[in-house]
């Protein structure tokens, strides 16, 4: 960094290449495997949450298969699972066993159908952001409790939560390097870094003191570099990963979907307890088949989503969950705008069925949960201890 031109954003970008790195902490060698780290969570376990965030709407008929019979309107060929859940099968059946043993369709019958306000209404309350909401409650040791992956931004308003501030991870070369598990000689010693952001920090003290809400990006941005540098280094082979998810070795830019997918793995080893993934283009008019979505579920969902759920979703000693969510569904017959959505969930304590099974038209039935009612469903599914949102009203697809 030229000392010339510090700046707030070059400090982010720069702590915040750092909150990468610190998903390398906890990996060991010989193929990515896991170090049994205790947490102090949920007894034996360690939760997490991995949403992807399909930008601009999510087709019902991946899990709610089943609503559609003309061949004209999204049907197509059908795997029939537990609990009267029916997922596509040229998509979803092709998921791995576990995950087919362990996945549920989620109503979520918002009644909102412009973009904007229903991705504010998925992902928060208004004013509060639900996944922030949760990395705080689940605690743990990690530097970084939330994350998200890439430049495409997780919606809605993104306040920090009981500390636990959103941070950003576009490159995982110089996050990895910042941990200490590359060697780098642009990145300077471990201690040295720490000592420097510091002093950083203590220099801006009363700047950060006297505007708490403008300057929070940096403050936490500071205590996360902080915190990262000054834990333990443990080795790791990046190169194993990348690897499994079809990377080169040398390609560490969180550019698409893929490397986003693998960024989520290294976070969530290294203790994150919520990641979010944005993948945009799923403002589908005129696809009235439903061709387009699958073939973007195959060519770019579900290749490294299939990868991440073989390495990361049967451990013991972990308990990650997966949500798959849009702005909402795709009404009939023009793919356009619903008013609901049927979101997918998969992990450990998650009950094969179905709360989200829309009718023939793209509507939910009256009295199927709002948006609360899905992150209540999640937080019981990670076993957090309280109820942030409410009693889950979702309990026949809870293990």
């Amino acid at each position: 960094m030229n000392s010339n031109r510090f700046s707030r954003r070059s400090l982010m970008q720069a702590t915040g290449a750092v909150a990468g790195g610190l998903a390398a902490s906890r990996l060991m060698t010989g193929g990515g495997l896991l170090s049994r780290t205790a947490y102090g969570q949920v007894a034996g376990e360690k939760p997490a949450l991995l949403v992807i965030y399909l930008s601009g709407g999510y087709n019902s008929l991946f899990g709610s298969a089943d609503s559609y019979t003309n061949p004209a309107a999204f049907s197509g060929t059908k795997t029939a699972l537990a609990g009267g859940l029916v997922v596509d099968a040229s998509t979803f059946g092709t998921l791995p066993a576990y995950a087919l043993s362990h996945i549920s369709t989620v109503g979520v019958r918002h009644g909102i159908t412009s973009h904007g306000a229903a991705q504010t209404a998925n992902m928060s309350d208004g004013t509060r952001s639900y996944g922030l909401r949760l990395a705080s409650i689940m605690g743990g040791d990690a530097a970084i409790k939330a994350v998200n992956v890439g430049t495409q931004m997780m919606p809605g308003p993104r306040p920090a939560e009981g500390g636990v501030s959103l941070q950003q991870v576009n490159d995982m070369k110089s996050t990895i390097a910042a941990l200490g598990g590359a060697t780098d000689p642009t990145i300077p010693d471990r201690k040295i870094g720490a000592a420097g952001l510091t002093a950083a920090q203590t220099m801006s003290a009363d700047r950060l003191a006297a505007n708490p809400s403008m300057m929070v990006g940096m403050r936490d941005g500071l205590q996360s570099g902080i915190d990262t540098l000054t834990k333990p280094v443990q080795a790791f082979n990046y190169a194993a990963m990348a690897t499994a998810y079809g990377m080169a070795a040398t390609a560490t830019a969180v550019n698409n979907f893929t490397s986003k997918i693998a960024a989520a793995e290294l976070m969530i080893t290294a203790g994150a307890n919520f990641v979010a993934a944005v993948d945009g283009g799923w403002d589908t008019h005129g696809d009235r088949t439903g061709t387009n979505v699958r073939n973007m579920m195959n060519t770019r969902i579900l290749p490294p989503l299939k990868v991440f759920i073989n390495r990361m979703m049967n451990l013991p000693d972990r308990n990650v969950v997966i949500a798959i969510v849009g702005d909402f569904a795709r009404s009939l017959p023009g793919s356009d705008h619903a008013s609901a959505l049927s979101a997918t969930v998969i992990g450990k304590y998650v009950k094969v069925g179905t709360t989200g099974k829309m009718s023939p038209t793209v509507q939910l039935p009256a009295g199927t949960p709002s948006v609360p009612g899905l992150w209540s469903y999640l937080s019981k599914v990670l076993k957090v201890p309280t109820e942030p949102f409410g009693t889950n009203p979702h309990t026949s697809i809870l293990i």
